[in-house]
């Protein structure tokens, strides 16, 4: 955890400011919403049962499940997102907390999901066995995660881009491998590790539907946080050549009639609890 304070006190003024929160909202939700459904589905998410969100953002999947009849916590680190979610789902509980540091007693949920929330998460093996400590032995975890360049097109045009015209000198600060979930193995053993077992892993199609070529570029400037981590204090030569290029890439491969699709897409995982708890030396 030590190596990635930087990047934890960059994801916290990030996400912490009202207008960061809102660019999220407007600009990166519409694809990450578009998992919702298969998310709570593999939650197994019904009436009656007890559920947490974490990493609950803006509370849209905390809506979701209220309409499925789930009792309904929300944990999020950021103010900002919190007003957003007491806004949209106001029969939701919400709570400002730390997902590393969950202010429950165990076994207090039947179901546990995130919807792209354990890559924001400085200690993602201190997090899991969070969740296992609070979760009931017949719970159910289900989490979506990104995907990565090689099955995702819409971050292969990204990444690879800035990858192609970034400043050598600029470089973000440690932080987790962001694909680790994303990794059937890895994840499995991270999971084990945590005290999880009986791994469901599919693949989740999700997109953006742009009305120009340049929406992408700005979807990951103004909404998303390890991008943006990228691109700040890149030289204005070099930020102008990476937009004009990701631009190209859109217009040239994703055209659908007079806009652009654009597929990205996640992973989604389910798991149980094992029989036997984790060791709680191995969340430290």
């Amino acid at each position: 955890m030590n190596d990635f304070i930087a990047f934890a006190d960059l994801e916290r003024n990030r996400w912490c400011d009202r207008e960061q929160a809102a660019n999220y909202v407007r600009f990166f939700a519409p694809a990450s919403d578009q998992a919702i459904d298969s998310l709570l589905d593999t939650a197994g998410a019904e009436p009656g049962l007890r559920a947490l969100d974490l990493c609950c953002g803006q509370g849209n999947v905390a809506h979701a499940l209220i309409s499925r009849g789930c009792e309904v916590v929300g944990v999020d680190f950021s103010p900002a997102m919190l007003a957003f979610a007491r806004a949209r789902a106001p029969r939701a509980t919400f709570i400002e907390a730390d997902a590393q540091h969950l202010p429950f007693d165990g076994d207090s949920f039947d179901v546990v999901v995130s919807n792209f929330g354990i890559s924001h998460i400085p200690d993602q093996r201190r997090a899991l066995g969070e969740i296992r400590r609070v979760i009931t032995p017949s719970g159910r975890l289900a989490m979506t995660v990104w995907c990565g360049p090689d099955v995702s097109p819409g971050m292969d045009v990204v990444y690879s881009t800035i990858k192609v015209h970034s400043s050598p000198d600029v470089s973000p600060p440690p932080a987790p491998d962001f694909l680790q979930f994303a990794r059937r193995e890895l994840a499995e053993k991270l999971l084990f590790e945590a005290g999880f077992s009986n791994l469901d892993f599919t693949i989740v199609d999700c997109a953006w539907d742009l009305d120009s070529p340049e929406r992408l570029f700005e979807i990951f400037e103004k909404g998303s946080c390890r991008a943006a981590m990228l691109l700040a204090g890149q030289p204005a030569d070099n930020v102008a050549a990476i937009r004009s290029a990701v631009a190209e890439i859109v217009r040239q491969r994703f055209a659908a009639g007079t806009r652009w699709r654009v597929p990205v897409a996640a992973a989604l995982l389910r798991a149980i609890p094992s029989s036997t708890p984790a060791d709680p030396g191995r969340r430290s």
